[in-house]
């Protein structure tokens, strides 16, 4: 999810339209939104959740006369009486990267949401559109609340939008288990299988018969889930294994980062050539590994078949032959039902009734129609048999396929040269390098550098026998599922409901097993992120050694070095801050939900390490979209240099006493010189 722009009309302290532009950057995910106490920043936070979730915004049900009520008091004060309020908020969805992350223009989708009201009579009268990609969706509150439920969960989005002063409670004994119980299903994929389940068992329901013998089909079947479940464990411990290269990497390159600068800061023309060809030898990497890829893919897809053209002629001959044959099938059963009408009109007397032919006549007529009709017949029947016997919908996909044959090795060929030439150009590159002159002080530096970047083409070279692997798990695991799936088909044509009873049962004690195992997993992976999270904030330097989670109550547990517990009531009010960010942080890296972070007031309660660390780690690397809401005395003129860098664009909220409300402005705040207390 991304937020594009939120608009504000009379609403709060803000009168008349006032826009928010929110879209940001991959390399700067970062909106900085300031205001004093009072200037409108937690207006704009809380008109998020009302927008999106209405009555249901609200930590606690409400009735709809105090949902008026709120309302109400949201219309801004000195607005005309029969302007609007409203709230419209746009934004973009990718309904793919649930589980993969990979974005693709097709799945990612525009949603505009505004909810207006206004007050006739004392009465409230409120309004809400939703449009989607430019068109209004015919779709009431009640509906939007179950599909905004399934879009992000309310739950998930009070974790993603939260208050830096309130997210303390969290980490009060116990006080984080109804958030995280209540959210963790939705955040870790956990509902599909739920809802699954449900359907599962409302099918149950209906086919109340006895069970029969499970035959082997069904034992097949069963081997063949346990072989895809082996399969994507293997395929997890491969991603893994890739992420953990990918961390090596990054560590290796900040170490190369290092020693470069150290060699440029000692002059000479070889620093200055080394960074020339280090360079060229980058980009004619990342290019032959394109190239790679590229006929990596080409290969992988239907090039094989191009060894055989006079095969796939052959292939393609019989099947347009299966084609022939069916067709004439069809027209000699039209044939024979159109000569068995016909006979029956024939034989009807009121049809000769009318011509007055005599009967010879008849006879020489129904004849005639009979030889006809017989010719056309003998001729379908010199027609061959099926050989192949696919459906017209397969026959299309192998013509498709035969077709597509023609042109990969077209493509293999120029992909090859411009392989070759590129391999030339990095091994010349390469040399080059390595027959540059030394020199005496700074040939250790060069070896070292020498040897990182050695290690970094070993590591590469893992990555791409580990992705592989990936590849090669993921080709096996799909043709399982469709073998699978095709003996599935055969137990439905062949067993009777019965059957069908025991299927249901096999596959909701199947998802109970993988809910469970897929939990524990989710869990361990928390307790990682957590533990990671909280080294990072804390400044206490190794204070927390251990983190458990409670696989049943989600209550989690401290333990210092010495294995004691460390008792969260115990700990400071900022560090209780530092450890509820910590699990929401982990809980944003567990579910792998690209949601945007809005943290209002973030450092409030904080002294100055707990400060840093917020700004220095967390902040810039939060999510790919974090709109931060604070006062100047919280992100202040030298954390705010230290954010610029990160920062897309920054907005400002002064109240204007004169005009009795805020307004907004494309900066941050205007930093004074700072006076010296002596």
């Amino acid at each position: 999810m991304l937020l594009e722009k939120i608009t504000l009309q009379n609403f709060g302290i803000y009168k008349d339209e006032n826009v928010f532009n929110l879209t940001s950057t991959k390399e700067k995910p970062i909106i900085l939104c300031g205001g004093k106490n009072g200037g409108g920043k937690t207006t704009l936070f809380d008109s998020v959740m009302l927008c999106l979730y209405g009555a249901n915004s609200f930590e606690k049900r409400i009735s709809k006369k105090e949902y008026d009520e709120i309302l109400g008091r949201k219309i801004h004060k000195n607005g005309e009486k029969q302007a609007n309020t409203s709230v419209k908020i746009e934004f973009l969805y990718n309904h793919y990267d649930r589980k993969e992350k990979i974005e693709k223009n097709n799945y990612i989708q525009k949603y505009t949401v505004t909810r207006s009201w206004k007050k006739i009579d004392s009465e409230i009268i409120e309004k809400f559109t939703v449009e989607k990609n430019g068109e209004v969706l015919k779709i009431d509150d009640t509906e939007w609340e179950k599909f905004i439920q399934e879009l992000i969960p309310r739950g998930i989005a009070r974790l993603f939008f939260f208050d830096g002063e309130k997210i303390a409670t969290i980490a009060k004994q116990g006080g984080e288990d109804l958030e995280i119980k209540n959210s963790f299903e939705s955040l870790l994929g956990l509902d599909i299988i739920s809802k699954l389940k449900s359907d599962l068992e409302i099918n149950l329901g209906k086919n109340d018969k006895k069970s029969g013998e499970i035959g082997e089909e069904e034992n097949f079947v069963e081997q063949i889930r346990k072989k895809i479940d082996n399969l994507e464990e293997k395929k997890s411990i491969e991603v893994i294994r890739r992420n953990a290269k990918s961390d090596d990497i990054e560590s290796i390159e900040k170490r190369i980062e290092e020693y470069e600068l150290e060699i440029s800061k000692m002059g000479g023309d070889y620093a200055q050539k080394r960074v020339e060809l280090q360079n060229k030898k980058t980009v004619l990497r990342a290019k032959l590994d394109r190239l790679e890829e590229q006929i990596r893919i080409l290969c992988s897809d239907a090039l094989p078949f191009s060894l055989i053209p006079k095969q796939l002629e052959q292939l393609q001959k019989t099947l347009k032959a299966d084609q022939k044959v069916t067709k004439d099938s069809y027209e000699k059963q039209i044939i024979s039902e159109q000569l068995d009408e016909l006979r029956d009109g024939l034989d009807s007397g009121a049809f000769w009734k009318k011509i007055g032919l005599d009967s010879k006549a008849k006879s020489d007529v129904i004849g005639k129609i009979e030889d006809i009709f017989d010719k056309r017949l003998t001729d379908k029947k010199k027609t061959s048999e099926i050989v192949i016997g696919f459906s017209e919908t397969e026959t299309n996909k192998i013509f498709e396929l035969i077709d597509k044959v023609s042109v990969l090795p077209k493509q293999l060929e120029s992909n090859s040269k411009e392989f070759n030439t590129v391999t030339e150009e990095l091994q010349k590159t390469e040399t080059a390098l390595e027959n540059a002159p030394d020199d005496d002080d700074i040939r250790p530096i060069i070896k070292k550098l020498n040897e990182q970047y050695e290690e970094i083409g070993s590591i590469k070279s893992e990555i791409r026998h580990i992705d592989d692997n990936i590849q090669g798990f993921k080709g096996e695991i799909v043709t399982a599922k469709i073998t699978a799936q095709k003996h599935v088909e055969k137990l439905h044509d062949s067993q009777d409901i019965s059957s069908n009873s025991v299927l249901t049962k096999r596959v909701t004690k199947a998802l109970d097993e993988y809910s469970q195992k897929l939990k524990e997993k989710k869990i361990q992976l928390l307790e990682n992120y957590v533990l990671e999270s909280l080294k990072i904030l804390f400044h206490k330097i190794d204070f927390v050694d251990k983190v458990s989670i409670n696989k049943n109550t989600f209550e989690i547990t401290l333990y210092g070095k010495d294995k004691n517990v460390i008792r969260r009531d115990d700990l400071s009010e900022g560090e209780k801050q530092m450890f509820a960010t910590s699990i929401l942080w982990a809980l944003a890296r567990t579910s792998g939900r690209s949601l945007p972070f809005i943290i209002d007031t973030p450092l409030a309660r904080l002294d100055m390490d707990h400060r840093d660390n917020l700004v220095d780690e967390f902040f810039p690397v939060a999510s790919h979209q974090t709109i931060i809401l604070s006062t100047d005395s919280e992100i202040t003129k030298p954390y705010y240099e230290k954010l610029k860098p990160f920062i897309t664009r920054s907005y400002s909220m002064d109240y204007d006493y004169e005009k009795l409300c805020s307004k907004i402005s494309d900066k941050y705040f205007d930093f004074k010189e700072e006076k010296i207390a002596v």
